[in-house]
């Protein structure tokens, strides 16, 4: 359930959870308190097991009071509405906000440098001097990565979520992976969501079918998700591309992300431009970090 894998590392398997947490206090492991933050975790996903219908609830979105709700399902509400669109859940940022919370927990047990790995959905906290960089892979499923996010803790960057097809989550759209950089791992994580829904053009060689027929507990039943895709021209793989850069530049323009990368098989688009870097070599896993 709780495995230590290094002095500064810790791997927390538990129900839906699938957490790497790492945390270091200027270069000191921080081995007793990682263990303590998954077990925090663990409690905390009891929480939102007692508000799931709620978190499943479209119309949580617009209550006007959640002060009665545990605090995760209160973030997740919060993250939503930044990201701007009401046909999301807040469902959306779970995976974020768990990891926001996990990596909030370490740095007030004085953690300069946290890194939470929540199914590829990071909270990351670097305070002074501190720096990482992750590898960013081309689609969902990959274990090489392509490209190189370096982060300072100058760059006020709190979270990198990753959504697309082929991951844990449905899919409206059909990019190989969209990866959101933002202020927090949440926001980032339903910003994600919002781009890679938005990857999308009507075409034959795109099969869609009713969220509820492949998953009947599903959180936006009635809506169409990507199950597949083939056949696919060049020109319709660029309109897909366009318009998730489309609302990448958006959510931007409002400061609600700081960028995105958006993945479409061989294909690749950004914003800002010098968001990453092509990897020099291929290698690693999707969630490299030093």
């Amino acid at each position: 359930m709780i495995n230590v894998l290094a002095e500064d590392r810790v791997f927390l398997d538990y129900g839906p959870v699938q957490m790497m947490l790492m945390a270091r206090v200027h270069g000191h492991a921080m081995t007793e308190q990682l263990q303590e933050a998954a077990e925090y975790v663990m409690s905390i996903l009891s929480d939102i097991a007692e508000v799931q219908k709620q978190a499943k609830d479209v119309l949580t979105l617009v209550e006007a009071d959640l002060r009665a709700y545990p605090l995760p399902l209160r973030l997740m509400v919060e993250a939503v509405l930044e990201a701007g669109d009401r046909t999301l859940t807040p469902m959306a940022a779970v995976a974020g906000t768990f990891a926001d919370l996990a990596g909030d927990w370490l740095v007030e047990k004085g953690a300069s440098k946290v890194m939470i790995n929540n199914g590829g959905d990071i909270a990351i906290r670097l305070l002074e001097k501190e720096t990482t960089k992750l590898g960013l892979t081309p689609s969902i499923d990959s274990s090489v990565y392509s490209h190189i996010l370096n982060l300072s803790a100058e760059d006020g960057i709190g979270g990198v979520a990753t959504s697309g097809l082929g991951g844990r989550s449905f899919t409206k759209g059909i990019a190989s992976a969209v990866t959101v950089v933002a202020k927090t791992a949440r926001v980032a994580d339903a910003c994600a969501t919002l781009i890679a829904n938005h990857c999308f053009v009507e075409d034959p060689g795109i099969l869609r079918l009713p969220a509820e027929q492949l998953d009947p507990n599903t959180d936006i039943p009635g809506h169409l998700v990507t199950i597949k895709v083939g056949g696919l021209s060049l020109e319709t793989k660029k309109k897909a591309l366009e318009n998730g850069l489309h609302k990448a530049i958006e959510l931007k323009s409002q400061d609600r992300i700081h960028g995105a990368v958006i993945f479409l098989d061989d294909l690749v688009v950004m914003i800002p431009d010098n968001l990453c870097q092509a990897a020099k070599f291929e290698g690693g896993n999707q969630d490299g970090n030093s």
